[in-house]
């Protein structure tokens, strides 16, 4: 497992987003290394609104979905709010089949994510 960085972290405004810097998120360790990562950029950060940046995501198996459903949780506790962006349509169906779709607030791009978050 490489000490290489697998999420760009940016803030605009109060809203900190992070983009997934993986095309196939299927295997253990990258799905291991991406919530070790995006634990310590959450604990670091002071930002209640996080927009998550998918659009290089090809490929997502069930197990980050976990990782996404735990982001959540722990913005949820500290009363952040939490969007997607750049699902790309593989990905999509994963959240549709879960319904997890239902859950995050899916939204086609960073700019309309920005603005979701905002309202």
């Amino acid at each position: 497992m490489s000490n290489e960085s697998r999420i760009a972290v940016q803030n605009e405004g109060d809203i900190l987003i992070l983009e997934i810097q993986e095309t196939r998120i299927s295997e253990g360790l990258v799905i291991e290394a991406l919530s070790s990562e995006l634990e310590v950029i959450l604990q670091d950060s002071k930002c209640k609104k996080v927009l998550l940046d998918l659009h290089q995501v090809e490929l997502m198996s069930s197990g980050m979905l976990s990782v996404l459903v735990r982001l959540y949780r722990e913005l949820s506790e500290r009363s952040g709010r939490f969007a997607l962006c750049g699902v790309r349509p593989p990905v999509q169906k994963v959240f549709e089949i879960t319904r997890l779709d239902q859950l995050f607030r899916l939204e086609p791009d960073v700019t309309h994510g920005i603005s979701r978050l905002n309202k």
